[in-house]
C-alpha cells in the first residue's frame, strides 16, 4: 500500500522539530517511516512521532558509528596516498558514497561542474552551504590554490570534513569547516565573499510552510558571490521521479528580485545557476 505523502511530510517535519533529528536526511527518516507503517497504524499523533524518533535514535545512532569508522579509515588511506591522483579519486567517491545526497550525484558530478565551472572558469573561493559531505568532491575537479569554506548543522560532518581539509592542504586546496544553522540571517549575512556559493538540496528543507525564507537568504548571498548554483530534488521522497521537477515559485521569486540565471538537470536534481549582474 502507497503511503499518503502528506502525512509522511506533516510527520517528517514533527520529527525535525527536533534539534536532535534535524541533520537525519528525510530519505533516512522516511524509510524509518516505512518500517513503521508495516506494524501500525500512521498517523501524525505524538505517539506515533515518539515511537519513530525512538527508531531512529538507535538505526542513527549505529549509522552515524558506522559511517565514522569507515570514514577515519579512508581518510587514513587518503593521508597515505595522497600524492597518487588515481587513489585520490577512488578515496574521494568511497568517502562521497557514505551519505545517500552526494552517493547519488557521484555520477553527475562531472557534469555538475563543468557546467558551474563554464560560468566562472576560475573561481578561488567557494562557500559550500548546507554542504553535507559535498565539499570531498572538489577532489574530482582539477582546481588548485582555492579557498573552500563549508557550513553544516551536522556536528560529525563538521568534524569529519576539518580532518579531511587538513589532509588535503597538499592538493592547493585551503579548506575550513564550521557550524551554521542558515535560518540566522544575522549569521549568514557575516560570510565572507566568494566566487561561487552552492546551495545544494538545501532551501526545500528549510522552506516548510512558506518561500520567505529561501527569498532571504537569497537576498543576502547574492551580493556576495559572482554566481550562486542552488539544487533541488527532481524525485519524491518515494523516490519517484517528479512530474513538474522544476521549482516555478523559485523562478519567480528570481524575476521578481531581478536576478538572471540558468537551469540545467541531471539523474536526480535540478540546478539554478544565480548570476550577480
Amino acid at each position: 500500500m502507497e503511503l499518503n505523502k502528506k502525512i509522511i511530510d506533516d510527520i517528517i517535519k514533527k520529527i525535525k522539530e527536533n534539534k536532535k533529528y534535524r541533520s537525519i536526511s528525510n530519505s533516512v527518516i522516511e524509510k524509518e517511516i516505512e518500517i513503521y507503517s508495516k506494524k501500525n497504524i500512521l498517523n501524525e499523533d505524538k505517539e506515533t512521532i515518539k515511537q519513530i524518533r525512538s527508531n531512529l535514535h538507535k538505526s542513527y545512532s549505529s549509522f552515524q558509528t558506522r559511517k565514522k569508522l569507515k570514514s577515519k579509515k579512508l581518510l587514513e588511506e587518503l593521508k597515505e596516498k595522497i600524492n597518487n591522483k588515481k587513489s585520490i579519486e577512488e578515496i574521494s567517491k568511497e568517502l562521497l558514497s557514505i551519505t545517500l545526497s552526494t552517493k547519488e550525484r557521484l555520477d553527475s558530478y562531472s557534469t555538475i561542474y563543468e557546467k558551474i565551472f563554464s560560468e566562472i572558469k576560475k573561481p578561488k573561493t567557494i562557500i559550500d552551504l548546507g554542504s553535507g559531505l559535498n565539499p570531498i568532491s572538489i577532489l574530482l575537479t582539477n582546481l588548485k590554490n582555492i579557498d573552500y569554506f563549508s557550513y553544516d548543522i551536522d556536528e560529525e560532518d563538521f568534524k569529519l570534513l576539518n580532518d579531511f581539509f587538513q589532509i588535503i592542504k597538499s592538493q592547493g586546496i585551503n579548506g575550513k569547516a564550521s557550524i551554521l544553522d542558515l535560518r540566522d540571517f544575522q549569521n549568514v549575512s557575516k560570510l565572507p565573499e566568494a566566487d561561487i556559493i552552492l546551495l545544494f538540496k538545501v532551501l526545500d528543507i528549510l522552506d516548510k510552510d512558506d518561500h520567505k525564507t529561501s527569498e532571504e537568504i537569497i537576498k543576502i548571498l547574492i551580493k556576495k558571490s559572482k554566481l550562486i548554483v542552488v539544487s533541488f530534488a527532481t524525485k519524491t521522497l518515494t523516490r519517484k521521479k517528479m512530474n513538474f521537477p522544476n521549482r516555478k515559485w523559485f523562478e519567480l521569486m528570481l524575476q521578481r528580485l531581478n536576478i538572471k540565471y540558468h537551469s540545467f538537470q541531471t539523474e536526480n536534481e535540478i540546478f539554478y545557476t544565480l548570476i550577480n549582474n
